[in-house]
């Protein structure tokens, strides 16, 4: 072969190696903004579903602020027990009706679920 083909052929081979180098240069970029699209999307979801239940958690507090506890005495009567008048009282407050139970009984010191027709009982409520 003479030189000048052979020079010939060695560009040619040359810029193969060269178009191939570019070639996956360019894949690797396409992969590379693909993996940093994906990223960026999966965040962006991330940080809208982080705000909504953060909008959640204080548009349920601001709905119990300014709602001050106000504290009443009523008499009970023949069928009420702990938890009829916990229904009755925990619908407008911030707790449910077990804890509301259980918080009958720190405020009126009581021990067991046990109420006596005639007697007094301090409830809380929220206005």
């Amino acid at each position: 072969m003479r030189e000048a083909e052979m020079y010939s052929v060695m560009e040619h081979i040359i810029e193969r190696g060269q178009k191939r180098q570019t070639e996956l240069r360019r894949r690797r970029l396409q992969v590379y903004q693909r993996e940093l699209l994906i990223c960026a999307t999966v965040l962006l979801i991330g940080i809208n579903l982080f705000g909504l239940m953060m909008m959640n958690v204080f548009a349920r507090e601001s709905s119990l602020l300014g709602r001050e506890p106000h504290y009443t005495s009523i008499k009970i009567e023949n069928g009420d027990s702990l938890w009829s008048i916990a229904n009755r009282y925990a619908a407008s407050s911030p707790m449910n009706t077990s804890e509301y139970v259980q918080e009958l009984k720190r405020m009126n010191q009581l021990t067991d679920d046990t109420i006596h027709v005639g007697h007094y009982l301090t409830v809380v409520y929220y206005p």
